[in-house]
């Protein structure tokens, strides 16, 4: 009997941290033990009860409560992408448990005072557990992810056909009908695909129904021109550019990518923003737009928000949840206090005191159900999709538009707020640093040791933005920053006689950490000293170092925990590291573990390269005499600084098209990449790979 309610209780636990961590998924250990154990356990404690010799209505509460509880966690119906397909071993799971409770519950229940909160639990159990495998199945790849993501994809190949080429305002978003909420969710509502392309066009009387970005932005309702309304319009914006990257994860083109119209909305739309905005509004509003629109994604494949727009009485049920719970709450509560024979199972009653602590142990499931569903129905209000639902709504509804309170209700609903998809930091790797790293854990890989990761600054956004901008979608391995910085001829051979992309990688990577370490001020990055004291030029100094050295971290951080969100092949990335990571062991031999390390060894390998003969071609060897020729070459402790961190932030930029898009889908659940942000934004400007440029476009 104990080996039941521990179960039990184990169960709830593991259940409790998939609704609690479900979106914020940073313990990644502990919620992968939770979701992996959830499923078995639920079955086993309910095959012991099914088996136990002492039946007891109590068991019909616990029974049920276990299936609510899986069936409730509304912020995670997935782990990882592969497991939206494999929905059917999940039906499956799912069919298993409904006979044992039915097996369990019989018809003994209904004659106990408690029956009719019962009932209705198990009705909102099985209801719970069905939106689940719908959740799955509309993420998976060969169900109705494919088919509604088509549906938009046809839609897309005609859409610039649907305004005039000169009507159209990347800024007020004038011509651009990118759909944001109303396309067919069943298969009897899609339109019929029509010769001679086959397309499955949609007629004016659906096309009217659409809610589409330029719909949203030409509403005149005061929910839409008061203080958030630019926020809740980026909002919409965010849910159409997230079908676009659900194009990709399908699999299907991108027919739009090639046309100007595309190109203009990120370089003279997104990126140049309204005439009121400054240089970081423009930047937080591009960098927020993303983050919007990736959290629909992680939340379209990993939990069950999105099948709220298709069941919305999922929620309903969970409001509804609340009073039955508290009914049982209070009936439990009652027998705890006076106790019922029929309820005691024997083992945990104290005679005494003549108290039911299996009554008890009920109470406590039910108040802690209630308590989950109260949660569940606040971080759905708290979302995105809820957000979405009742601005769509309201663009649609012109009868809203016209009433104020209308307005003001859903703006006070739309400023609630639950956990960001994105930790907003970026992951960092020294590699003359850790090169040395014994881990004592076998599934981890010498050498590799992450570092502390630290926060995005302002600086490496505004950056990004600029040589974006500047590059008009030509992007480079870096040769056009040295260009304009005045040192091609003395550093390009380091962009173009380098085998591939991760050499000249780990090479600047080397070279920059050089130079951090090698600088006559010894500046610390990150803003971990205070600038009161310095002077504008040194400040100017400190937040070009800061910038060049976190971005050199995190380039090394992705080609060694990371490569398959970068464009070589993850072996390569993996033979190189190791290769380097033994190599500076060899180098570097009997070199003192103290806190000035990193200083030692840099120096140490500088003295190396000037005893180097030309033909070593070891790349920790080519990274340190890049890095002799920066401090030797470049004389100007600002003009070098600003050469490497303009290198880095067009490296990042050039390495961040990809056709893994499965990769990006991956890195969600962990808190996001900025890398995958960088991927998102490129492909909002048709840049799919890195030698697209504004010599493909079409009108």
């Amino acid at each position: 009997m104990i080996l039941i309610e521990l179960s039990s209780l184990f169960s709830v636990a593991a259940m409790l941290v998939l609704v609690v961590g479900g979106s914020y998924r940073r313990v990644r250990v502990i919620t992968w033990v939770a979701y992996a154990a959830c499923i078995p356990m639920v079955s086993y404690t309910l095959g012991l009860m099914q088996s136990y010799h002492c039946k007891n209505n109590l068991f019909s509460v616990w029974a049920i409560s276990l299936v609510l509880f899986l069936g409730s966690s509304n912020s995670l119906s997935a782990f990882s992408h592969k497991d939206n397909d494999e929905y059917v071993t999940v039906y499956l799971q799912l069919l298993i448990q409904a006979l044992f409770l039915g097996s369990i519950v019989g018809d003994a229940f209904m004659a106990s005072d408690f029956g009719w909160p019962i009932y209705g639990m198990l009705v909102v159990a099985m209801v719970n557990s069905s939106t689940r495998l719908m959740s799955l199945r509309l993420a998976s790849r060969g169900c109705m992810l494919s088919d509604s993501t088509k549906w938009v994809a046809d839609y897309m190949s005609y859409e610039h056909e649907l305004s005039a080429p000169g009507d159209r305002d990347p800024v007020t978003m004038r011509g651009y009908r990118y759909i944001v909420d109303g396309e067919p969710r069943k298969v009897k509502n899609k339109p019929r695909a029509k010769a001679p392309e086959y397309l499955l066009r949609y007629d004016d009387d659906r096309l009217a129904k659409l809610v589409t970005v330029d719909k949203v932005w030409g509403c005149r309702g005061s929910l839409l021109l008061g203080g958030d309304g630019g926020r809740l319009k980026d909002l919409c914006l965010s849910m159409a550019l997230s079908k676009m990257l659900n194009r990709r994860f399908v699999g299907l083109e991108l027919a739009e990518s090639d046309l100007q119209k595309t190109h203009d909305f990120l370089f003279h739309g997104r990126l140049h923003g309204g005439d009121d905005d400054d240089d970081d509004s423009r930047c937080e509003r591009a960098f927020r737009v993303i983050e919007e629109e990736l959290a629909f994604v992680h939340d379209f494949f990993y939990t069950k928000y999105a099948i709220h727009r298709l069941a919305r009485h999922d929620i309903l049920l969970s409001f509804l949840m609340i009073p039955f719970c508290i009914n049982l709450a209070c009936i439990m509560f009652h027998h705890f206090l006076t106790p019922n024979d029929a309820l005691n199972i024997g083992i945990l009653i104290d005679d005494d005191h003549r108290r039911n602590y299996d009554a008890l142990l009920t109470f406590v499931i039910a108040v802690g159900i209630a308590l989950v569903e109260f949660f569940q129905v606040f971080f759905y209000l708290a979302s995105g999709w809820c957000k979405l639902a009742l601005v769509s709504r309201y663009v649609a509804r012109e009868s809203w538009n016209s009433r104020r309170w209308v307005g003001e209700l859903i703006g006070r609903i739309t400023r609630l707020s639950s956990f960001r998809c994105w930790e907003r930091r970026l992951g960092q790797y020294t590699l003359l640093m850790d090169f040395d790293y014994r881990p004592m854990n076998p599934m981890s890989k010498r050498g590799r040791r992450r570092g502390n990761p630290v926060e995005i600054s302002m600086d490496a956004k505004r950056a990004l933005v600029e040589t974006l901008k500047r590059s008009n979608g030509v992007l480079t391995n870096g040769v056009t920053s040295l260009r304009a910085n005045g040192v091609e001829l003395e550093l390009s051979w380091s962009c173009t006689t380098l085998p591939t992309t991760m050499h000249t990688i780990l090479a600047w990577h080397v070279a920059t950490t050089i130079c951090e370490a090698q600088d006559s001020g010894d500046r610390r990055r990150g803003g971990r000293r205070r600038r009161s004291g310095l002077s504008e030029q040194e400040q100017d100094i400190d937040r070009l170092a800061s910038l060049a050295c976190s971005l050199s971290k995190y380039m090394a951080y992705l080609v060694a925990f990371a490569p398959d969100l970068l464009p070589d092949h993850g072996s390569v990335s993996g033979s190189l590291v190791d290769a380097m990571v033994a190599e500076a062991g060899e180098l570097l031999k009997g070199e003192r573990k103290t806190k000035k390390k990193l200083r030692a060894r840099c120096s140490k390998l500088m003295e190396m390269v000037a005893e180097a003969e030309d033909d070593d071609h070891r790349l920790i060897v080519t990274g340190a005499r890049l890095g002799s020729r920066l401090m030797v070459k470049i004389r100007e402790a600002e003009l070098r600084w600003k050469v490497v961190s303009d290198f880095w932030t067009e490296m990042l930029l050039h390495v961040a098209p990809s056709d893994d898009a499965r990769a990006h889908l991956e890195t969600l659940p962990r808190g996001g990449e900025l890398i995958t942000h960088l991927w998102a934004l490129l492909t909002h400007g048709g840049i799919l790979d890195r030698v697209t440029g504004p010599t493909h476009l079409n009108v």
